[in-house]
């Protein structure tokens, strides 16, 4: 007989009717310490809509379905060393309705921990250093809980070391033996080497309007040398790199030695238009219009023109690079760029031309080196800065600019738009003027630092630290407003206004009152450091707490380090193919005369 909702009361769920229409209403979790609410709820179908979203009907509950979500919660606690769990479930019916409430309830048990660790290797010996390295830096060790994870992805290695030292064709067993009474698991690779390999020849497919030199000029290796599974990867990532491709895949043939290669690749239109609004709560509305050729006269060279346009900056782009060269492993970049900025104390007009050099000496290095020269025109100056001789000098009415920079960036994150581990760090040093020409002489100095660490538990840290200097040189007096440094908005110091953070008109001239008196008139100095704490929610929406520190000086390799600028808050991000929409509700510690009680900063893509 079906049972029809009356009052609300617990029920087993082979009691509920499949035939009635059961709805999930709320699923909560207890007992789970090893498996996180969150890795659960993704392994089940049935899912309780977001808490939020009371506008968005409730999923249907099929307990058909349900009964096989609870066998994959098992095997996931399997998965991860908990042969012994038990997973139970609590079903509530409402009074009313068919919105069922239910509670999974977790006894973990003991997890089944590795005893020992057993690796045979058998064909070429490997010198005692490899030897060595290869036994001791394993994911799955003594001790650990054993997981498939790093027991598959301890066999994932092995074999990589291997194909590392020219191996191509080593196979890799594996055993386990699992006493659940004791607790214990004995683990056991069997590796064979196989003979050394070599790189053969490589057939390319599917480049019917690319020329195969542009594909060969790629290659990370030549035939005849030692294979390296890494040269592999770095090969696809090459070709990738062109956007010349939808796809490309790298195809080992069956063999001995001799390693003979397959290339597949499916082309991409050679030509890309894209159209496009944003909006943050600095440039406010923006849109963005771009198009670019990806083979502009053959040999995989690019032509691209960019215009954008927001409330506080216009600019048109139009760059050219030109792969390998002038070496192999270089490329050039030549860029013009007309641009106009409307500060609060400023606005300025920049026409900018030069090219700019990029070498990759490995995948996550790029060095680089550019000259640029720029003819700069400033009005809107704020009066009181073009009335008072102690900053007259801030603001050059038309300037002409050559400067010569160079520096590196380092990223070894896990995701170019969202990283969630890994670092990041970058140099730049300018030199600009004296030798190289032009009106104004100054040097510039900024290197930043970004660390990403999950914590476990759905928790993440994101960190940053960030120093600038610059220095007038060869008779210049000061730093034009335009190549100061500014702290403060939706990308530094959360808690304040854009450019909030550091010197102001009235802290030279006491006199200038008003909205006048706080325009920025930036620094020669920067420090900037944030900490944020991130937790996802769901799939695709997470929660961040952050604290945000720094302030600009006036003068050159000064960080006034006792009179930081201090902001903190919290935010949402939600997750897009984009990057992530992000929402910020910051305060500040100390605020300033005039400045406001908080700040609300919408925008896309992290902070950091």
């Amino acid at each position: 007989m079906a049972l029809v909702p009356a009052i609300a009361r617990a029920v087993p769920l082979d009691a509920l009717d499949p035939a009635t229409g059961w709805h999930l209403g709320r699923l909560r979790f207890e007992g789970n310490a090893a498996v996180s609410s969150g890795d659960l709820r993704n392994a089940m179908v049935n899912r309780p809509r977001l808490r939020l979203a009371v506008w968005q009907p409730l999923p249907t509950l099929d307990p058909v379905s349900l009964r096989t979500d609870l066998e994959h919660l098992r095997r996931l606690y399997e998965s991860r060393g908990y042969y012994e769990v038990r997973v139970t479930e609590d079903l509530t019916l409402p009074e009313s309705g068919t919105a069922v409430d239910v509670v999974v309830t977790v006894t973990e048990g003991e997890p089944v921990r590795v005893t020992r660790v057993e690796v045979a290797l058998t064909g070429d010996p490997l010198s005692p250093a490899d030897d060595r390295a290869i036994r001791t830096d394993l994911p799955l060790e003594p001790g650990d809980v054993f997981t498939e994870e790093r027991y598959e992805r301890t066999a994932a290695v092995l074999r990589s070391f291997y194909r590392n030292r020219s191996y191509a064709r080593v196979e890799v067993q594996r055993r386990a033996r699992v006493d659940v009474e004791r607790h214990a698991v004995t683990v056991a690779y069997q590796v064979a080497s196989g003979p050394p390999s070599v790189f053969g020849e490589v057939t390319f497919t599917g480049n019917k309007r690319t020329d195969e030199e542009v594909l060969r000029r790629e290659l990370a290796f030549t035939p005849g040398e030692p294979f390296h599974e890494s040269l592999l990867e770095r090969t696809r990532a090459n070709l990738v790199a062109l956007n010349l491709f939808r796809s490309v895949r790298v195809d080992e043939q069956p063999g001995g030695a001799v390693v003979a290669l397959t290339v597949a690749v499916v082309e991409a239109p050679q030509h890309e238009v894209r159209f496009g609004v944003g909006y943050d709560t600095e440039e406010q509305v923006r849109g963005i219009a771009a198009w670019r050729d990806f083979d502009f006269l053959g040999g995989a060279r690019q032509l691209g023109i960019t215009a954008r346009a927001s409330f506080l900056r216009r600019d048109i782009l139009a760059d050219f690079l030109q792969p390998h060269f002038p070496t192999a492993g270089s490329r050039t970049r030549l860029l013009f760029l007309e641009q106009q900025d409307d500060e609060e104390a400023y606005t300025v007009t920049r026409t900018r031309g030069g090219p700019r050099l990029e070498w990759q000496p490995y995948r996550t290095i790029t060095a680089f080196a550019f000259y640029r020269l720029e003819y700069d025109s400033l009005g809107n100056v704020n009066t009181a800065i073009q009335d008072s001789k102690k900053l007259i000098d801030l603001a050059p009415k038309n300037s002409l600019l050559s400067g010569l920079g160079f520096g590196f960036d380092w990223n070894d994150t896990d995701d170019p738009i969202d990283p969630r581990k890994g670092w990041l760090a970058s140099t730049l040093v300018e030199p600009v003027g004296g030798g190289l020409g032009g009106e104004l002489s100054f040097v510039r100095g900024v290197s930043e630092v970004r660390l990403y660490q999950p914590l476990g538990y759905n928790f993440f840290v994101a960190s940053r630290a960030r120093i600038g200097a610059e220095s007038p040189t060869d008779g210049t007096k000061d730093v034009p407003l335009f190549e100061r440094f500014y702290a403060g908005g939706i990308g530094s110091i959360r808690g304040y206004d854009r450019h909030a953070v550091g010197p102001r008109v009235a802290d030279v001239l006491p006199h200038v009152l008003g909205s006048s008196g706080r325009d920025p008139i930036g620094g020669r100095s920067l420090i900037e450091l944030s900490l944020e704490i991130r937790r996802a929610l769901t799939k695709n929406l997470d929660l961040a707490i952050f604290a945000d520190a720094g302030q600009v000086s006036r003068n050159t390799l000064t960080y006034p380090l006792d009179s930081l600028s201090y902001g903190s808050g919290i935010g949402v991000r939600y997750r897009t193919p984009v990057g992530p929409i992000r929402v910020d509700l910051a305060f500040p510690v100390a605020p300033r005369n005039g400045d406001p009680p908080f700040q609300v900063h919408v925008g896309v893509g992290q902070a950091f």
